[in-house]
């Protein structure tokens, strides 16, 4: 199926195997080392930032964009991948929308302002992939296992918990943020309707 990254975040892998968006999007997600802080400082890797800042909508989605309010989240979801914080807030705050809320929160959450955070999950409410990433996350971590569906809340504690010095046994929480975003990535790609879809 267009667009599901496949085994991203399996421990035989360090780079997610993945079917297309488009070369250009494969690329920035095939970047080594992505997705790899909880709470980045800087900017992930600035030759690829520049590219994604440089290179037009229709360059980027490598196809027609059928929605192209809603691509604004996707690029805006590749600025996120890159840990700029800064840059992609103006594409989500802009997108008036679940989506858009639910992106703004994972976004502060990132910045380490977790009740910020709290605040624009509870704006989006439950999306329709929450399903999607429990059924993910479950595979690998106890804690979300015990819950009935992914619970945005619970991570964004749990992070809280290890920006004050609770330990991330093995990196769980930034396998739980990379489930996450390709889900929320993948359902923006489809919203925006790229390719016409």
């Amino acid at each position: 199926m267009k667009g599901k990254f496949l085994g991203g975040i399996g421990a035989a892998s360090q780079r997610p195997r993945m079917t297309s968006y488009s070369d250009f999007i494969d690329r920035v997600l095939l970047a080594e080392g992505l997705l790899g802080k909880l709470l980045p400082k800087d900017i992930h890797d600035r030759d690829l930032w520049r590219r994604v800042k440089q290179t037009d909508d229709a360059a980027v989605a490598g196809s027609p964009i059928g929605d192209a309010g809603a691509f604004g989240l996707v690029r805006g979801g590749l600025l996120y991948a890159l840990d700029d914080l800064d840059g992609c807030h103006q594409f989500f705050q802009d997108t008036a929308s679940d989506l858009g809320s639910y992106w703004h929160g994972m976004m502060h959450r990132r910045e380490g302002d977790f009740d910020n955070a709290r605040y624009w999950f509870r704006r989006a409410g439950v999306l329709a992939v929450f399903d999607d990433i429990h059924h993910r996350a479950a595979l690998f971590s106890a804690d979300m296992a015990k819950q009935l569906s992914w619970d945005p809340y619970l991570f964004t504690g749990q992070c809280e918990q290890c920006r004050f010095g609770a330990e991330d046994e093995g990196g769980e929480l930034v396998r739980l943020q990379r489930v996450e975003f390709e889900v929320i990535f993948d359902y923006s790609w489809r919203r925006a309707r790229v390719g016409g879809a």
